[in-house]
């Protein structure tokens, strides 16, 4: 019995040992079957991680030409680098809203000068290491050169404006009938590019017959800041799109003069064009136009005390300022036709410092300073438009828009353009 248990306990040893073993063959064959699908899964989630990737990294390169024809169009790509026809500009680190860093972007825009300038937008990804999923796209432009009213409001301050108490803003139409002081219209419409509180103040008993548009996407009532007995009687609401503010390009071919300095007491006459460094009047010192003139100032312009700018009932001036503008007490600017739109103050990209308005006479004429800061210190009336950076009226001032200056097609220098998309493609890259 005893040997018989034995040879029954060897053969189920030797049974259960060929189990293990069929087993182990079978889950070898098992694995031999699973290592390739195993592999080309790993395969299958490269190739899904790098087209995630790839994907990002086209959104990128798309969202850089988005911003390069945004910049094109209502921003200032000049503060890109580069310069003349090529501009360039790098992101880096692009994040998501949550802080995630997505990836770079490579921005250029190319034959800028030209027709059809083309944008050219690279996003890069990391991907793997060092090693970047890169995607670009092509994009070409047409340029549509327009030509920009500057004069469209009353009183525009990109950055804001202030109203100071009692000072009062209306209109009225000088190709029409002459200013009704009492009969004003009620278009004397003021705005800002800003969405700040307080971007526009109105200090007590201070009005505006007209409207008050402030920038995109704001909401007026909530930022638009008036203090009692002050008035709009006009709508506030938002601007669709930032006012265009054209950089000013002084004409090219005026006559070099050096300095013009009028002694004191003196007198002169100025009929022809001409560029200047400096153009100063002294003490008692006046001066007349007599034709249709243009000044490219690329100095100071000073009036110092007594001093007198006279524009003949039959002339025209339009002034370039490119440094400073210096105008002491009792002094005064006369255009004697007391039409605002035949004289203009217009000021270029190099203007910024504050131009301040000390004159004690009625004025007739438009200013345009869109990189410098405009403040009224005057009291008299001022028949036209003032455009500045910020513009300050203080206490008692009259600005009587003059809306003839709206309808003038064209002001030297202030040719603008803007851009549309002819094509829009992704570039194939090296080996795909």
């Amino acid at each position: 019995m005893k040997k018989r248990g034995e040879r029954h306990s060897r053969t189920r040893k030797q049974e259960q040992g060929s189990i293990l073993m069929v087993g182990l063959f079978f889950l070898a064959f098992l694995l031999l079957l699973a290592f390739p699908l195993l592999f080309q899964l790993s395969n299958e989630n490269k190739s899904a991680g790098r087209s995630h990737k790839a994907t990002a990294a086209i959104s990128l390169a798309e969202a850089g030409a988005e911003r390069a024809i945004w910049e094109l169009n209502h921003g200032d790509i000049t503060s890109w680098s580069g310069g003349g026809s090529v501009w360039t500009m790098n992101i880096s680190s692009f994040p998501t809203n949550d802080g995630q860093v997505i990836g770079d972007i490579g921005i250029q825009v190319d034959l800028l000068d030209e027709d059809f300038p083309v944008v050219e937008s690279a996003g890069n990804v990391l991907y793997l290491s060092s090693l970047t999923v890169d995607r670009e796209t092509r994009v070409v432009l047409e340029r549509h050169d327009v030509s920009i009213s500057l004069f469209d409001y009353g009183v525009f301050g990109e950055d804001g404006l202030e109203l100071a108490s009692n000072a009062r803003i209306d209109s009225y139409d000088s190709s029409g009938e002459p200013y009704d002081p009492a009969n004003p219209s009620m278009n004397g419409n003021v705005g800002t590019n800003a969405t700040h509180l307080g971007c526009v103040y109105l200090n007590a008993n201070a009005s505006i017959l007209g409207g008050v548009a402030t920038g995109p996407e704001s909401v007026p009532e909530n930022i638009i800041i008036t203090e009692p007995v002050s008035i709009i009687s006009g709508a506030k609401q938002p601007l669709s799109s930032p006012k265009e503010m054209p950089l000013i390009i002084p004409p090219e071919g005026l006559t070099f003069m050096g300095d013009y300095i009028l002694d004191n007491g003196g007198s002169d006459t100025i009929s022809e064009s001409g560029e200047y460094t400096n153009f100063r009047l002294s003490n008692s010192s006046t001066v007349t136009i007599t034709s249709e003139v243009i000044l490219y100032i690329t100095g100071e312009f000073s009036m110092v005390s007594n001093t007198q700018l006279e524009i003949a009932e039959d002339a025209n001036l339009t002034v370039y300022l490119g440094g400073s503008f210096v105008q002491e007490s009792n002094t005064q600017i006369n255009n004697l036709s007391m039409n605002p739109t035949s004289l203009l103050l217009l000021c270029t990209d190099s203007f910024t410092g504050d131009m301040e308005w000390n004159s004690n006479s009625d004025f007739w004429g438009a200013v345009y300073s869109p990189k410098a800061n405009v403040v009224f210190n005057s009291s008299a009336n001022f028949y036209g438009s003032v455009i500045g950076k910020y513009v300050d009226i203080t206490s008692q001032a009259n600005i009587h828009y003059d809306e003839a200056l709206a309808s003038l097609e064209i002001v030297p220098g202030s040719m603008g353009s803007f851009y549309t998309v002819l094509s829009w493609q992704e570039k194939i890259q090296p080996g795909e």
